[in-house]
């Protein structure tokens, strides 16, 4: 997997666009995502130009020794009720074993610790087993479910409301670092 010092979070820039939307326009992302249709240059940059003016957003890359891998944004940042929405996804498919954990470990961090922010909250369609089970070793937990909610792919979805807490994210830390070798 590499030197967890090797990987780092920077905010989204222009210069990074033209590859995101190559990340967002592939089949193996967009399947996962709420809407799934091909997104035009045009509106890929009027979503850049929204979000880096949103200040209940931040969106950053993870970059293994300069190169750019996935992507994790925060939204609907509400620091009245210390609370957010999360979503993520590594976009280079040769990115070293082991970099969505480490995404995570150094992007909730930075929303617990640095923003400080008590609860992240999820939101994963039924079908994606592998989000739901990556949530999990994460520490999020199941909040209910809310049934036909998306529609995608001709039928209506189910949609599994999950949350992190800052105090469980201090336990559930330690032992994801240990998992990739680091203590």
């Amino acid at each position: 997997m590499g030197n967890t010092g090797d990987f780092q979070l920077k905010p989204l820039s222009l210069k990074d666009l033209k590859k995101v939307l190559k990340w967002r326009n592939s089949n193996r992302i967009k399947s996962s995502m709420y809407t799934d249709h091909h997104i035009t240059w045009e509106e890929h940059y009027q979503w850049f130009k929204n979000v880096s003016k949103d200040s209940r957003r931040i969106v950053w890359l993870l970059y293994h020794q300069n190169q750019p891998l996935g992507l994790v944004n925060f939204s609907d940042i509400d620091k009245g009720n210390s609370r957010c929405y999360w979503g993520f996804y590594i976009g280079e498919e040769t990115a070293p074993k082991g970099s969505g954990t480490i995404m995570a470990i150094l992007a909730l961090n930075k929303i617990f610790n640095e923003v400080g922010l008590h609860k992240v909250c999820s939101e994963v369609i039924h079908t994606n087993s592998g989000s739901i089970h990556y949530h999990k070793k994460l520490g999020f937990e199941p909040e209910g479910k809310f049934v036909d909610h998306v529609w995608k792919d001709g039928q209506f979805l189910d949609v599994i409301p999950m949350a992190l807490f800052k105090e469980k994210w201090g336990e559930v830390k330690k032992q994801l670092i240990k998992d990739l070798g680091g203590g």
